[in-house]
């Protein structure tokens, strides 16, 4: 029995603990990266050492496992040893830079490791941080809408970012993302929180942020996103939205028409001219991708089982899905483990989807499927924060809801 000394440290230590965690994975989001010897750093990256140190600190008195560490830990091995077994067969050359890769996947153990230790309201603060996070968001977005983001942009993007005359002259605005579908993607993620909010508090105020962030989703002109957000929303809407069918009905054929019209008053050519150039065969973008992968496939082929590695002395480092990227660098390895995640994490929602983070999880992962045909989720430097943060709210959420303690929606 634990003395009222130690009841403090610990109670203590779980605040800091939850506050570091918080910080560290929406820094990723909210926060430019720093500048270190060349490199561009996100904030989650250097914070992760400082959770693993507070997680161990706080293991010593009370041992505690949490499981699903164990999907970002098997990620990370399969980069060392896909980048071992490429060497070893010489489809690329030996470059510290493949093993490096692995951090993108490892920096998150130590924040899934930190759940058992974290305390109820840590569900608040999760609230709370975000809410902050996408009033940051927000603000650079409509610096950069309405051409003022000029010093913002020049921050969050760098001086030499191939992305940062769109931005400053409003044409496609990137938020605070490293790009116009990263930036969209964060706009659509925060969409897909505010109508959580609304689905179980009906807070008009939250269905006003929704159309503030679906706006700005709308500014980024990002192809992907906007079908995404789209996919993600009708999915949890016809399926788990609880309103009467007629309704259901209605209001998706009316939000239907309202993206239509939003993408012609807005002159949103990019997108519409984009979408007509794919149809087609036009389309440089999509036919890049499809190059892309189709080369998968063949590097697939030569190694189907593991892949060929990051191999970054050998091919481009820039392949655009990240579906193809999960065949060509790692095999059916890959495809395995991936895919294995986002089962544990579609399950997780569905086991929540009564409350805000189970719904939130649900839309989002739905929205992974289709931006991973394009962009990176859990191979990028930023949105695999939002996957792990939504998978820690998501437990918490259920582990104390399991001890009758419901989570109440903030």
């Amino acid at each position: 029995m634990a003395n009222p000394i130690e009841r403090r440290v610990r109670f203590e230590m779980q605040g800091v603990l939850s506050a570091v965690v918080c910080f560290g994975l929406l820094s990723a989001i909210a926060l430019p990266p720093l500048p270190i010897y060349g490199l561009d750093i996100y904030l989650v990256t250097l914070c992760a050492p400082l959770v693993a140190l507070l997680v161990f600190a706080t293991w010593s008195s009370a041992p505690v496992f949490q499981i699903s560490a164990l999907f970002p830990l098997a990620l990370g091995i399969m980069v060392c040893v896909s980048a071992l077994f490429s060497w070893h067969f010489q489809f690329s050359s030996v470059n510290a830079r493949d093993i490096v890769e692995a951090i993108k996947y490892l920096q998150f153990v130590p924040y899934l490791l930190a759940v058992p230790f974290l305390s109820r309201r840590t569900d608040k603060f999760f609230h709370k941080a975000l809410k902050f996070s996408g009033i940051v968001v927000a603000v650079v977005g409509f610096l950069q809408a309405f051409g003022m983001g000029g010093l913002v942009s020049s921050i969050y993007l760098g001086p030499d970012s191939a992305h940062l005359d769109s931005a400053l002259s409003g044409h496609r605005i990137t938020l605070t993302g490293s790009d116009p579908n990263v930036g969209g993607v964060i706009a659509a993620f925060f969409c897909a929180y505010y109508f959580s909010q609304y689905s179980v508090s009906r807070k008009v105020f939250s269905l006003f942020l929704f159309f503030v962030f679906m706006f700005l989703c709308f500014a980024t002109q990002s192809r992907t996103a906007l079908l995404a957000l789209i996919f993600g929303l009708s999915v949890y809407y016809l399926f788990f939205f609880r309103v009467f069918v007629f309704y259901k009905v209605f209001f998706l054929a009316f939000g239907f028409f309202l993206v239509f019209f939003l993408v012609f008053f807005l002159d949103l050519s990019y997108v519409y001219l984009g979408f007509q150039d794919a149809l087609a065969g036009r389309n440089n973008s999509v036919n890049v991708r499809f190059d892309n992968l189709s080369n998968a496939i063949l590097r697939f082929k030569e190694s189907p089982v593991i892949g060929v590695g990051p191999a970054k002395s050998s091919f481009s480092t820039v392949i655009d899905s990240e579906y193809a990227l999960i065949v060509q660098r790692y095999g059916l390895l890959g495809v395995f483990l991936f895919f294995g995640y986002v089962f544990y994490l579609f399950r997780l929602s569905c086991s929540g989807v009564s409350g805000v983070w189970g719904s939130c999880l649900l839309m989002f992962t739905m929205m992974a499927f289709l931006v991973m045909l394009t962009n990176n989720i859990f191979s990028g430097y930023q949105l695999m924060s939002f996957v792990v943060f939504l998978h820690i709210a998501c437990v918490l959420n259920q582990r104390f809801k399991g001890r009758g303690q419901a989570v109440q929606p903030a």
